[in-house]
């Protein structure tokens, strides 16, 4: 198994949620846990994005990042909207992750809905149960079109989801065969 340290999770999921004037202070500490990720694709995904974070003043990336996922429904960080659309099978995978994240014993603190990426990938970072982070690999599964999306509209942003889809994609894989990864460490 290729170890994915939470960490490495945890960074794209703030990397990931709307910029604001905590992320911009917090540029060299991510820079910092970049330095230490694995594997080398999610490390110089995360460098790359500082590194664009650093040419562009906090309101020019607001900008970038609701022109890109908030208006776009066909590039919106809500997951299930990607497999399904808007309809009742969507609905019902709302409502699975949403059972799921209770028996973990986590709670939504966000008005997000469960499918939410970065908050996907912050439930993946902090549960070390495989029955639990399961079912949201098999969620994230679904992301290649998006990725081929912003690879023309924010290539900066597709680089930092490739990661993911690796990771789903060998996660998945284990959960589709009913096979459960060792727990991470951190």
């Amino acid at each position: 198994m290729t170890d994915h340290p939470p960490d490495s999770l945890h960074v794209l999921s703030v990397l990931l949620h709307y910029p604001d004037e905590e992320l911009f202070n917090r540029i060299d500490e991510i820079a910092s846990v970049a330095d230490h990720s694995r594997p080398a694709e999610i490390e110089s995904a995360i460098q790359a994005f500082v590194n664009e974070l650093n040419t562009h003043s906090l309101i020019q990336v607001q900008e970038r990042y609701t022109a890109v996922f908030d208006i776009d429904p066909k590039t919106t960080m809500n997951m299930t909207y990607h497999a399904f659309g808007d309809n009742e099978k969507r609905a019902a995978a709302l409502a699975h992750l949403q059972h799921n994240y209770e028996q973990a014993g986590w709670e939504r603190i966000t008005g997000e809905l469960p499918d939410y990426l970065p908050m996907m990938l912050e439930f993946l970072s902090l549960c070390p149960h495989p029955e639990h982070t399961g079912p949201v690999w098999q969620c994230l599964q679904g992301m290649q079109p998006l990725v081929a999306r912003l690879e023309k509209k924010a290539p900066v942003y597709a680089a930092l989801l490739q990661p993911i889809v690796s990771m789903a994609a060998e996660r998945g894989a284990w959960v589709d065969n009913g096979d459960h990864p060792q727990p991470e460490n951190a």
